[in-house]
């Protein structure tokens, strides 16, 4: 037995390691992992006590792993990759190697399900432990934890488990191996549980994804161990569904035997309640960044959470995870559940990677230079400031060879040195999405949106729009894309009331319908300042809403309202005429923005749309609204006292219209981006300052003039 701090010193640094993984090297050295003849007493002893292993944890020297990094040490071989000189690599099948970052990424799961009494080895201990009064169990708790020596920090209420678990991570940390070794031990130790594998689409599970790794490894255990069991009943690993269950008759009767455990993949792809019904032990969501458009993946989450609970009662644990570099539309999700665990039932931990962030809570977050290739020594400790030092000069080096933003925000994404890098940037999103992720997480830190939003209510007082600022709780502005208030009837918020007597023009309303009374889409409508001499705020957003009220009318009268109270005109998608309509019957129709024949004209050739007022949105429109809206979100302001340049991003305080820069997809619903593209074409027309010759003034003019005097 080796000695106390043989394995590990007092500072945490691991000294000898290898003692985890001697079965896995007798393995390697010989072909085999027992070396006694098969079902002979020293034959039985070996498995029962690797079966010990694999099910409590291994301790040596005074230090515990789990479980699971036992199994996953000793059990499942991967592809590694070795150096051969010259640039050039090599793949080869062997056992992982002992990681620092996993070891904290173990314990933290076992933290997550059970809380930090898992570290005891008997139910004795564990009884003991919750027999004591709240405060002695708090203390205790803390002891337990605190003797892991793990660098993540995790408040004492958040020790008694009963959490689900989330993690970001940089590219090639094996997480999808990990969650197959998890898989394949409750596949060979659990009786009657399932395992789910979930991502939005089968490509993600198999034939080379996630669920493949777990069947490979099942292949590898019924050759080479004792844990073999058949497949009798259910063996489909081209359909994502094997089962250890085989066929025994007795009297002539066919019976099912086994274990009985299973192991399932399923996508979510269009449809969230894909897991309804179904009983898990463990339910992985998989490349979760990539869980298609916007809302799935937290739809997708709240219907499975049933999956892994009994009543108020947890029998289960959810693990999201997805990986930095392929994040997409569904980042959204993603990134709003890491960094509000707590609102999702996640283990909540502090952010120990983020640079003076430690006060914010988030998920688990395996960076870049944790066990990064050439940065970690033959135990597993990371030098995790010499990788960082690296992984900066590399970006320096490729800033200064010419790298684009977007080429520099795509490295940062794959290769982060924290959570705010991993979400940062979206493949698919031209937007500058790392500077708005800052901004995103400082508004949402200084609680900027509650500080600068002035929730409001209109109403006409002798015929003029006036605006009544509403108490707290009076209303429930919608200020995010995904954590969406049960009542979406939302309100008016304005960061900045209008001038008085401003001149006609300063103000631009962008309107977003809907197109019917009844459904769940959402209206949007912006207001945009443009420039004003003498005011130390242009080019801004200065008040929104989006929501969803009783009546599409409700909706347009808040526009009307927006129009008459900053002296303006609105831009609406023209291809829902209701707002027309309700403008017509109201006689506002001198309240409609004119189609913007210029950008149309730049932006489409031919055009032959002839709808007067409000513009009709279509793919090379959008395109112009996006190119538009990148050159608004970088216009630089004004310079700070450092001569930093201050950018519109600087000045945007909706938390919701942040989230849907940093998430926006063509293909993806984003109300207020879809608002605001009727602002900027407005401002667009202004800049392109057609002129029309008498004869262009034609039948066309006097359409346009009749109409708006109607």
């Amino acid at each position: 037995m080796s000695k106390l701090n043989s394995i590990r010193n007092p500072d945490g640094i691991w000294i000898n390691t290898s003692v985890f993984m001697e079965t896995g090297a007798y393995f390697v050295a010989n072909g085999y992992y027992c070396p006694d003849p098969e079902e002979s007493p020293d034959w039985y002893a070996f498995w029962r006590e690797e079966r010990k292993r694999i099910m409590g944890g291994y301790t040596c020297g005074g230090v515990k792993i789990t479980g699971t990094h036992y199994y996953y040490l000793n059990f499942c071989q991967i592809e590694k990759a070795k150096d051969i000189g010259g640039g050039l690599t090599k793949k080869f099948t062997a056992f992982p190697d002992f990681w620092d970052g996993d070891f904290n990424y173990f314990w933290v799961r076992e933290v997550a399900r059970f809380g930090a009494s898992s570290i005891l080895d008997t139910e004795e201990q564990k009884m003991k432990l919750f027999s004591l009064g709240d405060i002695d169990r708090d203390i205790e708790n803390v002891k337990l934890y605190n003797s892991l020596k793990l660098e993540i920090k995790i408040d004492k209420k958040d020790l008694f488990g009963n959490h689900n678990l989330i993690v970001g991570k940089a590219r090639r940390r094996g997480y999808s191996l990990k969650a197959a070794a998890v898989a394949s031990r409750n596949f060979y130790t659990q009786p009657n549980k399932l395992t789910i594998f979930a991502a939005y689409e089968k490509k993600y599970l198999y034939p080379e994804g996630i669920f493949s790794f777990a069947d490979a490894n099942k292949d590898f255990m019924n050759s080479k161990t004792a844990f073999r069991t058949p497949s009798d009943y259910i063996n489909r690993p081209a359909q994502g569904h094997i089962r250890a269950s085989y066929k025994e008759i007795t009297n002539g009767i066919e019976t099912e035997e086994g274990l009985k455990s299973d192991i399932m993949a399923l996508s979510f792809k269009d449809n969230a309640d894909a897991a309804r019904g179904k009983d898990a032990l463990d339910f992985f969501f998989e490349e979760s960044g990539a869980f298609g458009p916007p809302g799935l993946l937290q739809k997708s989450y709240f219907a499975s959470q049933d999956c892994v609970r009994a009543g108020l009662k947890k029998t289960g644990m959810i693990t999201i995870f997805g990986t930095s570099g392929d994040l997409e539309s569904g980042t959204a999700d993603y990134a709003d559940m890491f960094e509000r665990p707590a609102a999702f039932g996640l283990l909540p931990m502090k952010n120990i990677w983020d640079q003076d962030s430690e006060d914010q809570n988030c998920g688990f977050f395996h960076p870049i230079n944790w066990n990064l290739e050439g940065f970690y020594d033959k135990n597993g400790n990371s030098d995790k400031n010499a990788a960082k030092a690296a992984i900066i000069a590399e970006r320096d080096e490729k800033i200064a060879a010419g790298a684009t933003s977007a080429e520099l925000q795509k490295k940062l994404q794959e290769l982060p040195l924290g959570p705010k890098e991993a979400f940062g940037a979206v493949s698919i999103n031209n937007f500058p999405t790392l500077e708005l992720k800052l901004r995103r997480s400082e508004v949402k830190a200084k609680n900027l949106q509650n500080i600068m939003a002035t929730p409001i209510e209109f109403y006409y007082d002798k015929g003029v729009a006036t605006a009544k600022v509403l108490l707290k709780n009076e209303a429930i502005p919608i200020t995010s894309l995904t954590n969406l208030p049960s009542n979406k009837q939302g309100c008016p918020i304005i960061y900045e009331f209008p001038i008085s007597n401003s001149e006609k023009g300063l103000y631009k309303i962008g309107y977003d319908p809907v197109r019917q009374d009844n459904g769940t889409s959402l209206a949007a409508i912006v207001v945009y300042k443009g420039n004003h001499r003498g005011s130390s705020s242009n080019n801004i957003i200065v008040a929104e809403y989006i929501g969803r009220k009783n009546t599409t009318e409700d909706i347009d009268q808040i526009a009307v309202f927006f129009a008459e109270y900053y002296n303006t005109r609105v831009m609406y998608e023209n291809e829902v005429p209701g707002f027309k309509n309700f403008c017509r019957r109201h006689k506002k129709m001198h309240l409609l923005a004119a189609q913007p024949d210029a950008v149309i004209s730049k932006n489409i050739k031919n055009s032959k749309t002839q709808r007067v007022v409000g513009c009709h949105m279509n793919t090379q429109l959008k395109d112009a609204g996006e190119r538009y809206t990148k050159d608004w979100l970088l216009t630089v302001l004004d310079y700070d006292m450092n001569q930093k340049p201050i950018t519109v991003i600087d000045k945007i305080f909706s938390i919701r219209m942040l989230d849907e820069c940093i998430s926006y997809s063509p293909k993806g619903n984003f109300d207020l981006i879809s608002a605001f593209f009727m602002c900027i074409f407005q401002v667009q027309e202004e800049s392109l300052n057609k002129e029309y010759s008498n004869k262009k003034r034609g039948s066309r003019f006097v359409e346009l003039r009749d109409t708006l005097r109607n």
